[in-house]
């Protein structure tokens, strides 16, 4: 029986016992692992087991107390010893009180737990170099590991092939389409890009049921680190990174209507799904934003949104996603979700990613980002000439980009920490939006 299909039946088999006491013993004695290779398994594929035994208690603890269960009755029921014990957990994991976090979200039953519909994965070795038989490339090339989020989180789908190549596996089909028109598109400019590496039947990806596996061309260089871009001359390179969007997107532009592609509209995903949600996030999480906030985006931003440019973007130029060689831009990577949108949106997603790194990188680092990020926006405006209602709706095009993502982190346990500095970033922007105006 394979590792994940184990992993699974721990999962089903803590779900079904979350009202007894559950011990690290008795959980690896379950699969029939010793409790240190439990607990690495366990963690590389969901988390602590203690902190996600806790998690799943305490969201059925919510949906019972939403639906009328007295919180002393149901604490107990599910193992806390005490209602201050209870409360303390809850506030931990939800931001507020059980009382408040019911009256803010409507109640939902909790979906239990599928390693396979979340994209859970792993390769042996073998298995890789068994794959790579479809290609005629070297057959004992050494197989590393793809760091994600600057080197934050290994992924369980992409590994480096030698040093030329990256074999990545994944469920998004269409995604991957879009990647591999994007990439030739890029590839035939002149632009390094990660493009499919041909099979040996020609074809530029392999499947398998429901599950592709493609050979990308590994492009130079690697993304600078957190300190790299605040240590140095941060508004030289922000503007080494609006330059190399800009050059990107006259690429991206002259192909608008070869690729097929979605055809997404940033302010109707806002208004219509994300910001509803973003607003009861950010009071359960005791950051409210006052109504001047929603009131000024909605009235202002949507004047200004028919009128800014649109064409293919990247969508996740985040900064893992720029790769540097000698101190200048050689290429982008993973355009899975690229998108036809406002151009305006990548140079802007880019800046809050790097402001993502801020505080864990120098003493109030927020306060230094503003320097990086004009100079993204100086480096665009020089390729890519921004109009002047584009550079009315900066600050807009920011917020969008915060209100989706904190929408989009919600529940998500493995972005926990990712969400709590996403909330800080929106709060911190609209108090210092003064700043929007020195752009």
């Amino acid at each position: 029986m394979s590792t994940a299909i184990l992993m699974q039946k721990c999962i089903d088999y803590i779900e079904a016992n979350l009202k007894t006491e559950l011990t690290i013993n008795e959980l690896a004695e379950f699969v029939g692992f010793s409790q240190y290779h439990f607990c690495h398994l366990f963690c590389s594929v969901v988390g602590m087991p203690a902190a996600f035994i806790t998690k799943r208690r305490l969201l059925w603890a919510a949906f019972e107390i939403a639906n009328g269960a007295k919180i002393t009755d149901t604490a107990l029921a599910y193992g806390f010893d005490t209602h201050a014990g209870f409360y303390k957990a809850f506030k931990r994991e939800f931001g507020c009180s059980p009382t408040k976090y019911a009256k803010l979200n409507t109640p939902k039953r909790p979906q239990p737990v599928n390693l396979y519909a979340e994209g859970n994965f792993m390769l042996t070795q073998t298995q890789i170099r068994q794959l790579l038989t479809n290609w005629n490339i070297e057959d004992k090339l050494e197989i590393g590991p793809v760091y994600l989020a600057g080197g934050l989180r290994l992924s369980n789908e992409a590994w480096t092939i030698g040093s030329r190549y990256i074999l990545k596996t994944g469920r998004n089909i269409a995604g991957l389409k879009t990647h591999i028109a994007i990439s030739k598109a890029l590839a035939e400019s002149g632009m390094d890009a990660a493009y499919p590496i041909p099979t040996k039947n020609n074809a530029d990806f392999i499947l398998d049921g429901d599950r592709f596996y493609v050979l990308t061309n590994k492009v130079r260089g690697s993304c600078l680190s957190p300190r790299e871009r605040y240590m140095g001359d941060r508004f030289s390179t922000g503007v080494k990174y609006g330059t190399a969007i800009a050059e990107l997107h006259k690429i991206l532009r002259s192909h608008d209507r070869e690729i097929e592609i979605n055809d997404n509209n940033l302010l109707e995903t806002v208004l219509t799904w994300a910001l509803p949600n973003t607003k009861r996030i950010m009071e359960q999480w005791d950051l409210p934003l006052p109504d001047e906030f929603y009131r000024d985006y909605q009235e202002t931003f949507s004047k200004l949104y028919p009128e800014l440019p649109r064409h293919i973007i990247h969508r996740d130029p985040n900064p893992s996603n720029i790769m540097f060689e000698n101190g200048e831009v050689t290429g982008f990577i993973d355009f899975v979700i690229s998108e036809r949108n406002v151009r305006l949106f990548d140079p802007c997603y880019c800046a809050t990613g790097i402001l993502s790194e801020a505080e864990t990188i120098i003493p109030d680092g927020y306060y230094q980002w503003p320097e990086i990020f004009s100079g993204i926006i100086a480096g665009y405006d020089r390729i890519a000439k921004l109009s002047a209602v584009e550079k009315q709706a900066i600050p807009y095009i920011i917020y969008s980009i915060q209100i989706i993502f904190i929408a989009w982190l919600d529940q998500r346990d493995e972005y926990k920490e990712i969400a709590i500095q996403n909330r800080n970033m929106l709060d911190w922007l609209w108090k210092n939006r003064s700043m929007f105006s020195e752009v």
